[in-house]
């Protein structure tokens, strides 16, 4: 993994034990009302400029003007900046759970990699469900938040195997593999949450408009995930679908609420994320979030 860093942002690497590694600080003068490493603050301090060294044309790496607007000043003037980012090399194997990319007013709120580590872990492999409770963690530490705010964070699972679980990975020969390993069509449920940027903003289940912002339904979708994860009889996830799933197969029977019937491959009737996302599913697994025309969905296998 290399990690060259242009801003404001901190970028850590996540290990199956649960410890973060910081492998870019965020660029950026420290906000004396924030807490952050000694170090941190010791080379901010460091790089930031006095009249004289502004008049002396003093060279300041480019990534550091990108985070901090001190060194956008006028007075500044004659202040060079060197075109060279900061890169981190990291050699990846099986210990790597993954890595999150996170901006600065976020990774200090919500308490660093402490909060990043746990993040990943309740995740459990969803990059978007775990990047969207980056920014729920820190809205919820600083109360109301502005437009202006710009809150940010990228969260990407690893799947490293070993030379050895790739080759047994790759088994028999195409043609001889059993069909139960690779399904032509596979059963779901799934839970729709429309937004106002859908191609169809009506709630067909209870006859009304719908005005949420995308984030407002991935927000509460990220919610019924984490509810339903320790829940292996779907009980919740039922429960859920009929309460809040704007979707007519919320309205079926049993534990068929929600259910979409068997999907094929190559079925046009679903996105293309939907079948790539449905077939790499275990069966009782739930998925993370998707879009679609129709708006973000959660889906679970079920065959």
């Amino acid at each position: 993994l290399v990690v060259a860093s242009i801003g404001d942002i901190a970028c850590c690497a996540c290990m199956r034990s649960g410890e973060t590694v910081r492998l870019a600080r965020a660029h950026a003068m420290p906000d004396p009302d924030a807490e952050d490493d000694s170090d941190d603050e010791a080379e901010a301090e460091e790089e930031k400029p006095d009249e004289a060294a502004s008049g002396s044309g003093r060279a300041v790496p480019w990534t550091r003007s990108f985070g901090d607007a001190d060194l956008k000043a006028p007075s500044l003037g004659a202040m060079r900046l060197l075109p060279t980012p900061e890169v981190t090399v990291l050699k990846l194997d099986q210990q790597h759970q993954g890595f999150a990319f996170v901006c600065r007013a976020l990774f200090q709120s919500i308490g660093r990699g402490v909060a990043v580590a746990t993040v990943f872990r309740r995740g459990a492999g969803r990059p978007r469900m775990a990047a969207g409770a980056l920014i729920d963690a820190a809205v919820q530490y600083l109360g109301q938040v502005g437009q202006d705010t710009g809150l940010a964070s990228v969260v990407a699972f690893l799947d490293i195997r070993s030379d050895d679980q790739s080759a047994s990975s790759l088994g028999p020969p195409a043609a001889k593999r059993r069909k139960n390993d690779e399904p032509t069509q596979v059963r779901l449920r799934h839970i729709l949450m429309k937004h106002k940027e859908c191609k169809s903003t009506v709630d067909k289940v209870r006859n009304r408009q719908v005005r949420r912002t995308r984030g407002e339904a991935e927000r509460i979708l990220r919610g019924i995930l984490e509810e339903v994860e320790g829940d292996s009889g779907r009980k919740i996830f039922t429960q859920r679908c009929r309460d809040l799933s704007e979707c007519q197969s919320c309205l079926k029977a049993g534990d068929l609420a929600g259910d979409v019937s068997w999907v094929k491959r190559g079925d046009k009737k679903f996105p293309e994320a939907f079948e790539t996302t449905a077939f790499g599913l275990k069966v009782n697994q739930m998925s993370d979030l998707i879009d679609s025309d129709q708006g973000v969905h959660i889906v679970l296998r079920t065959a």
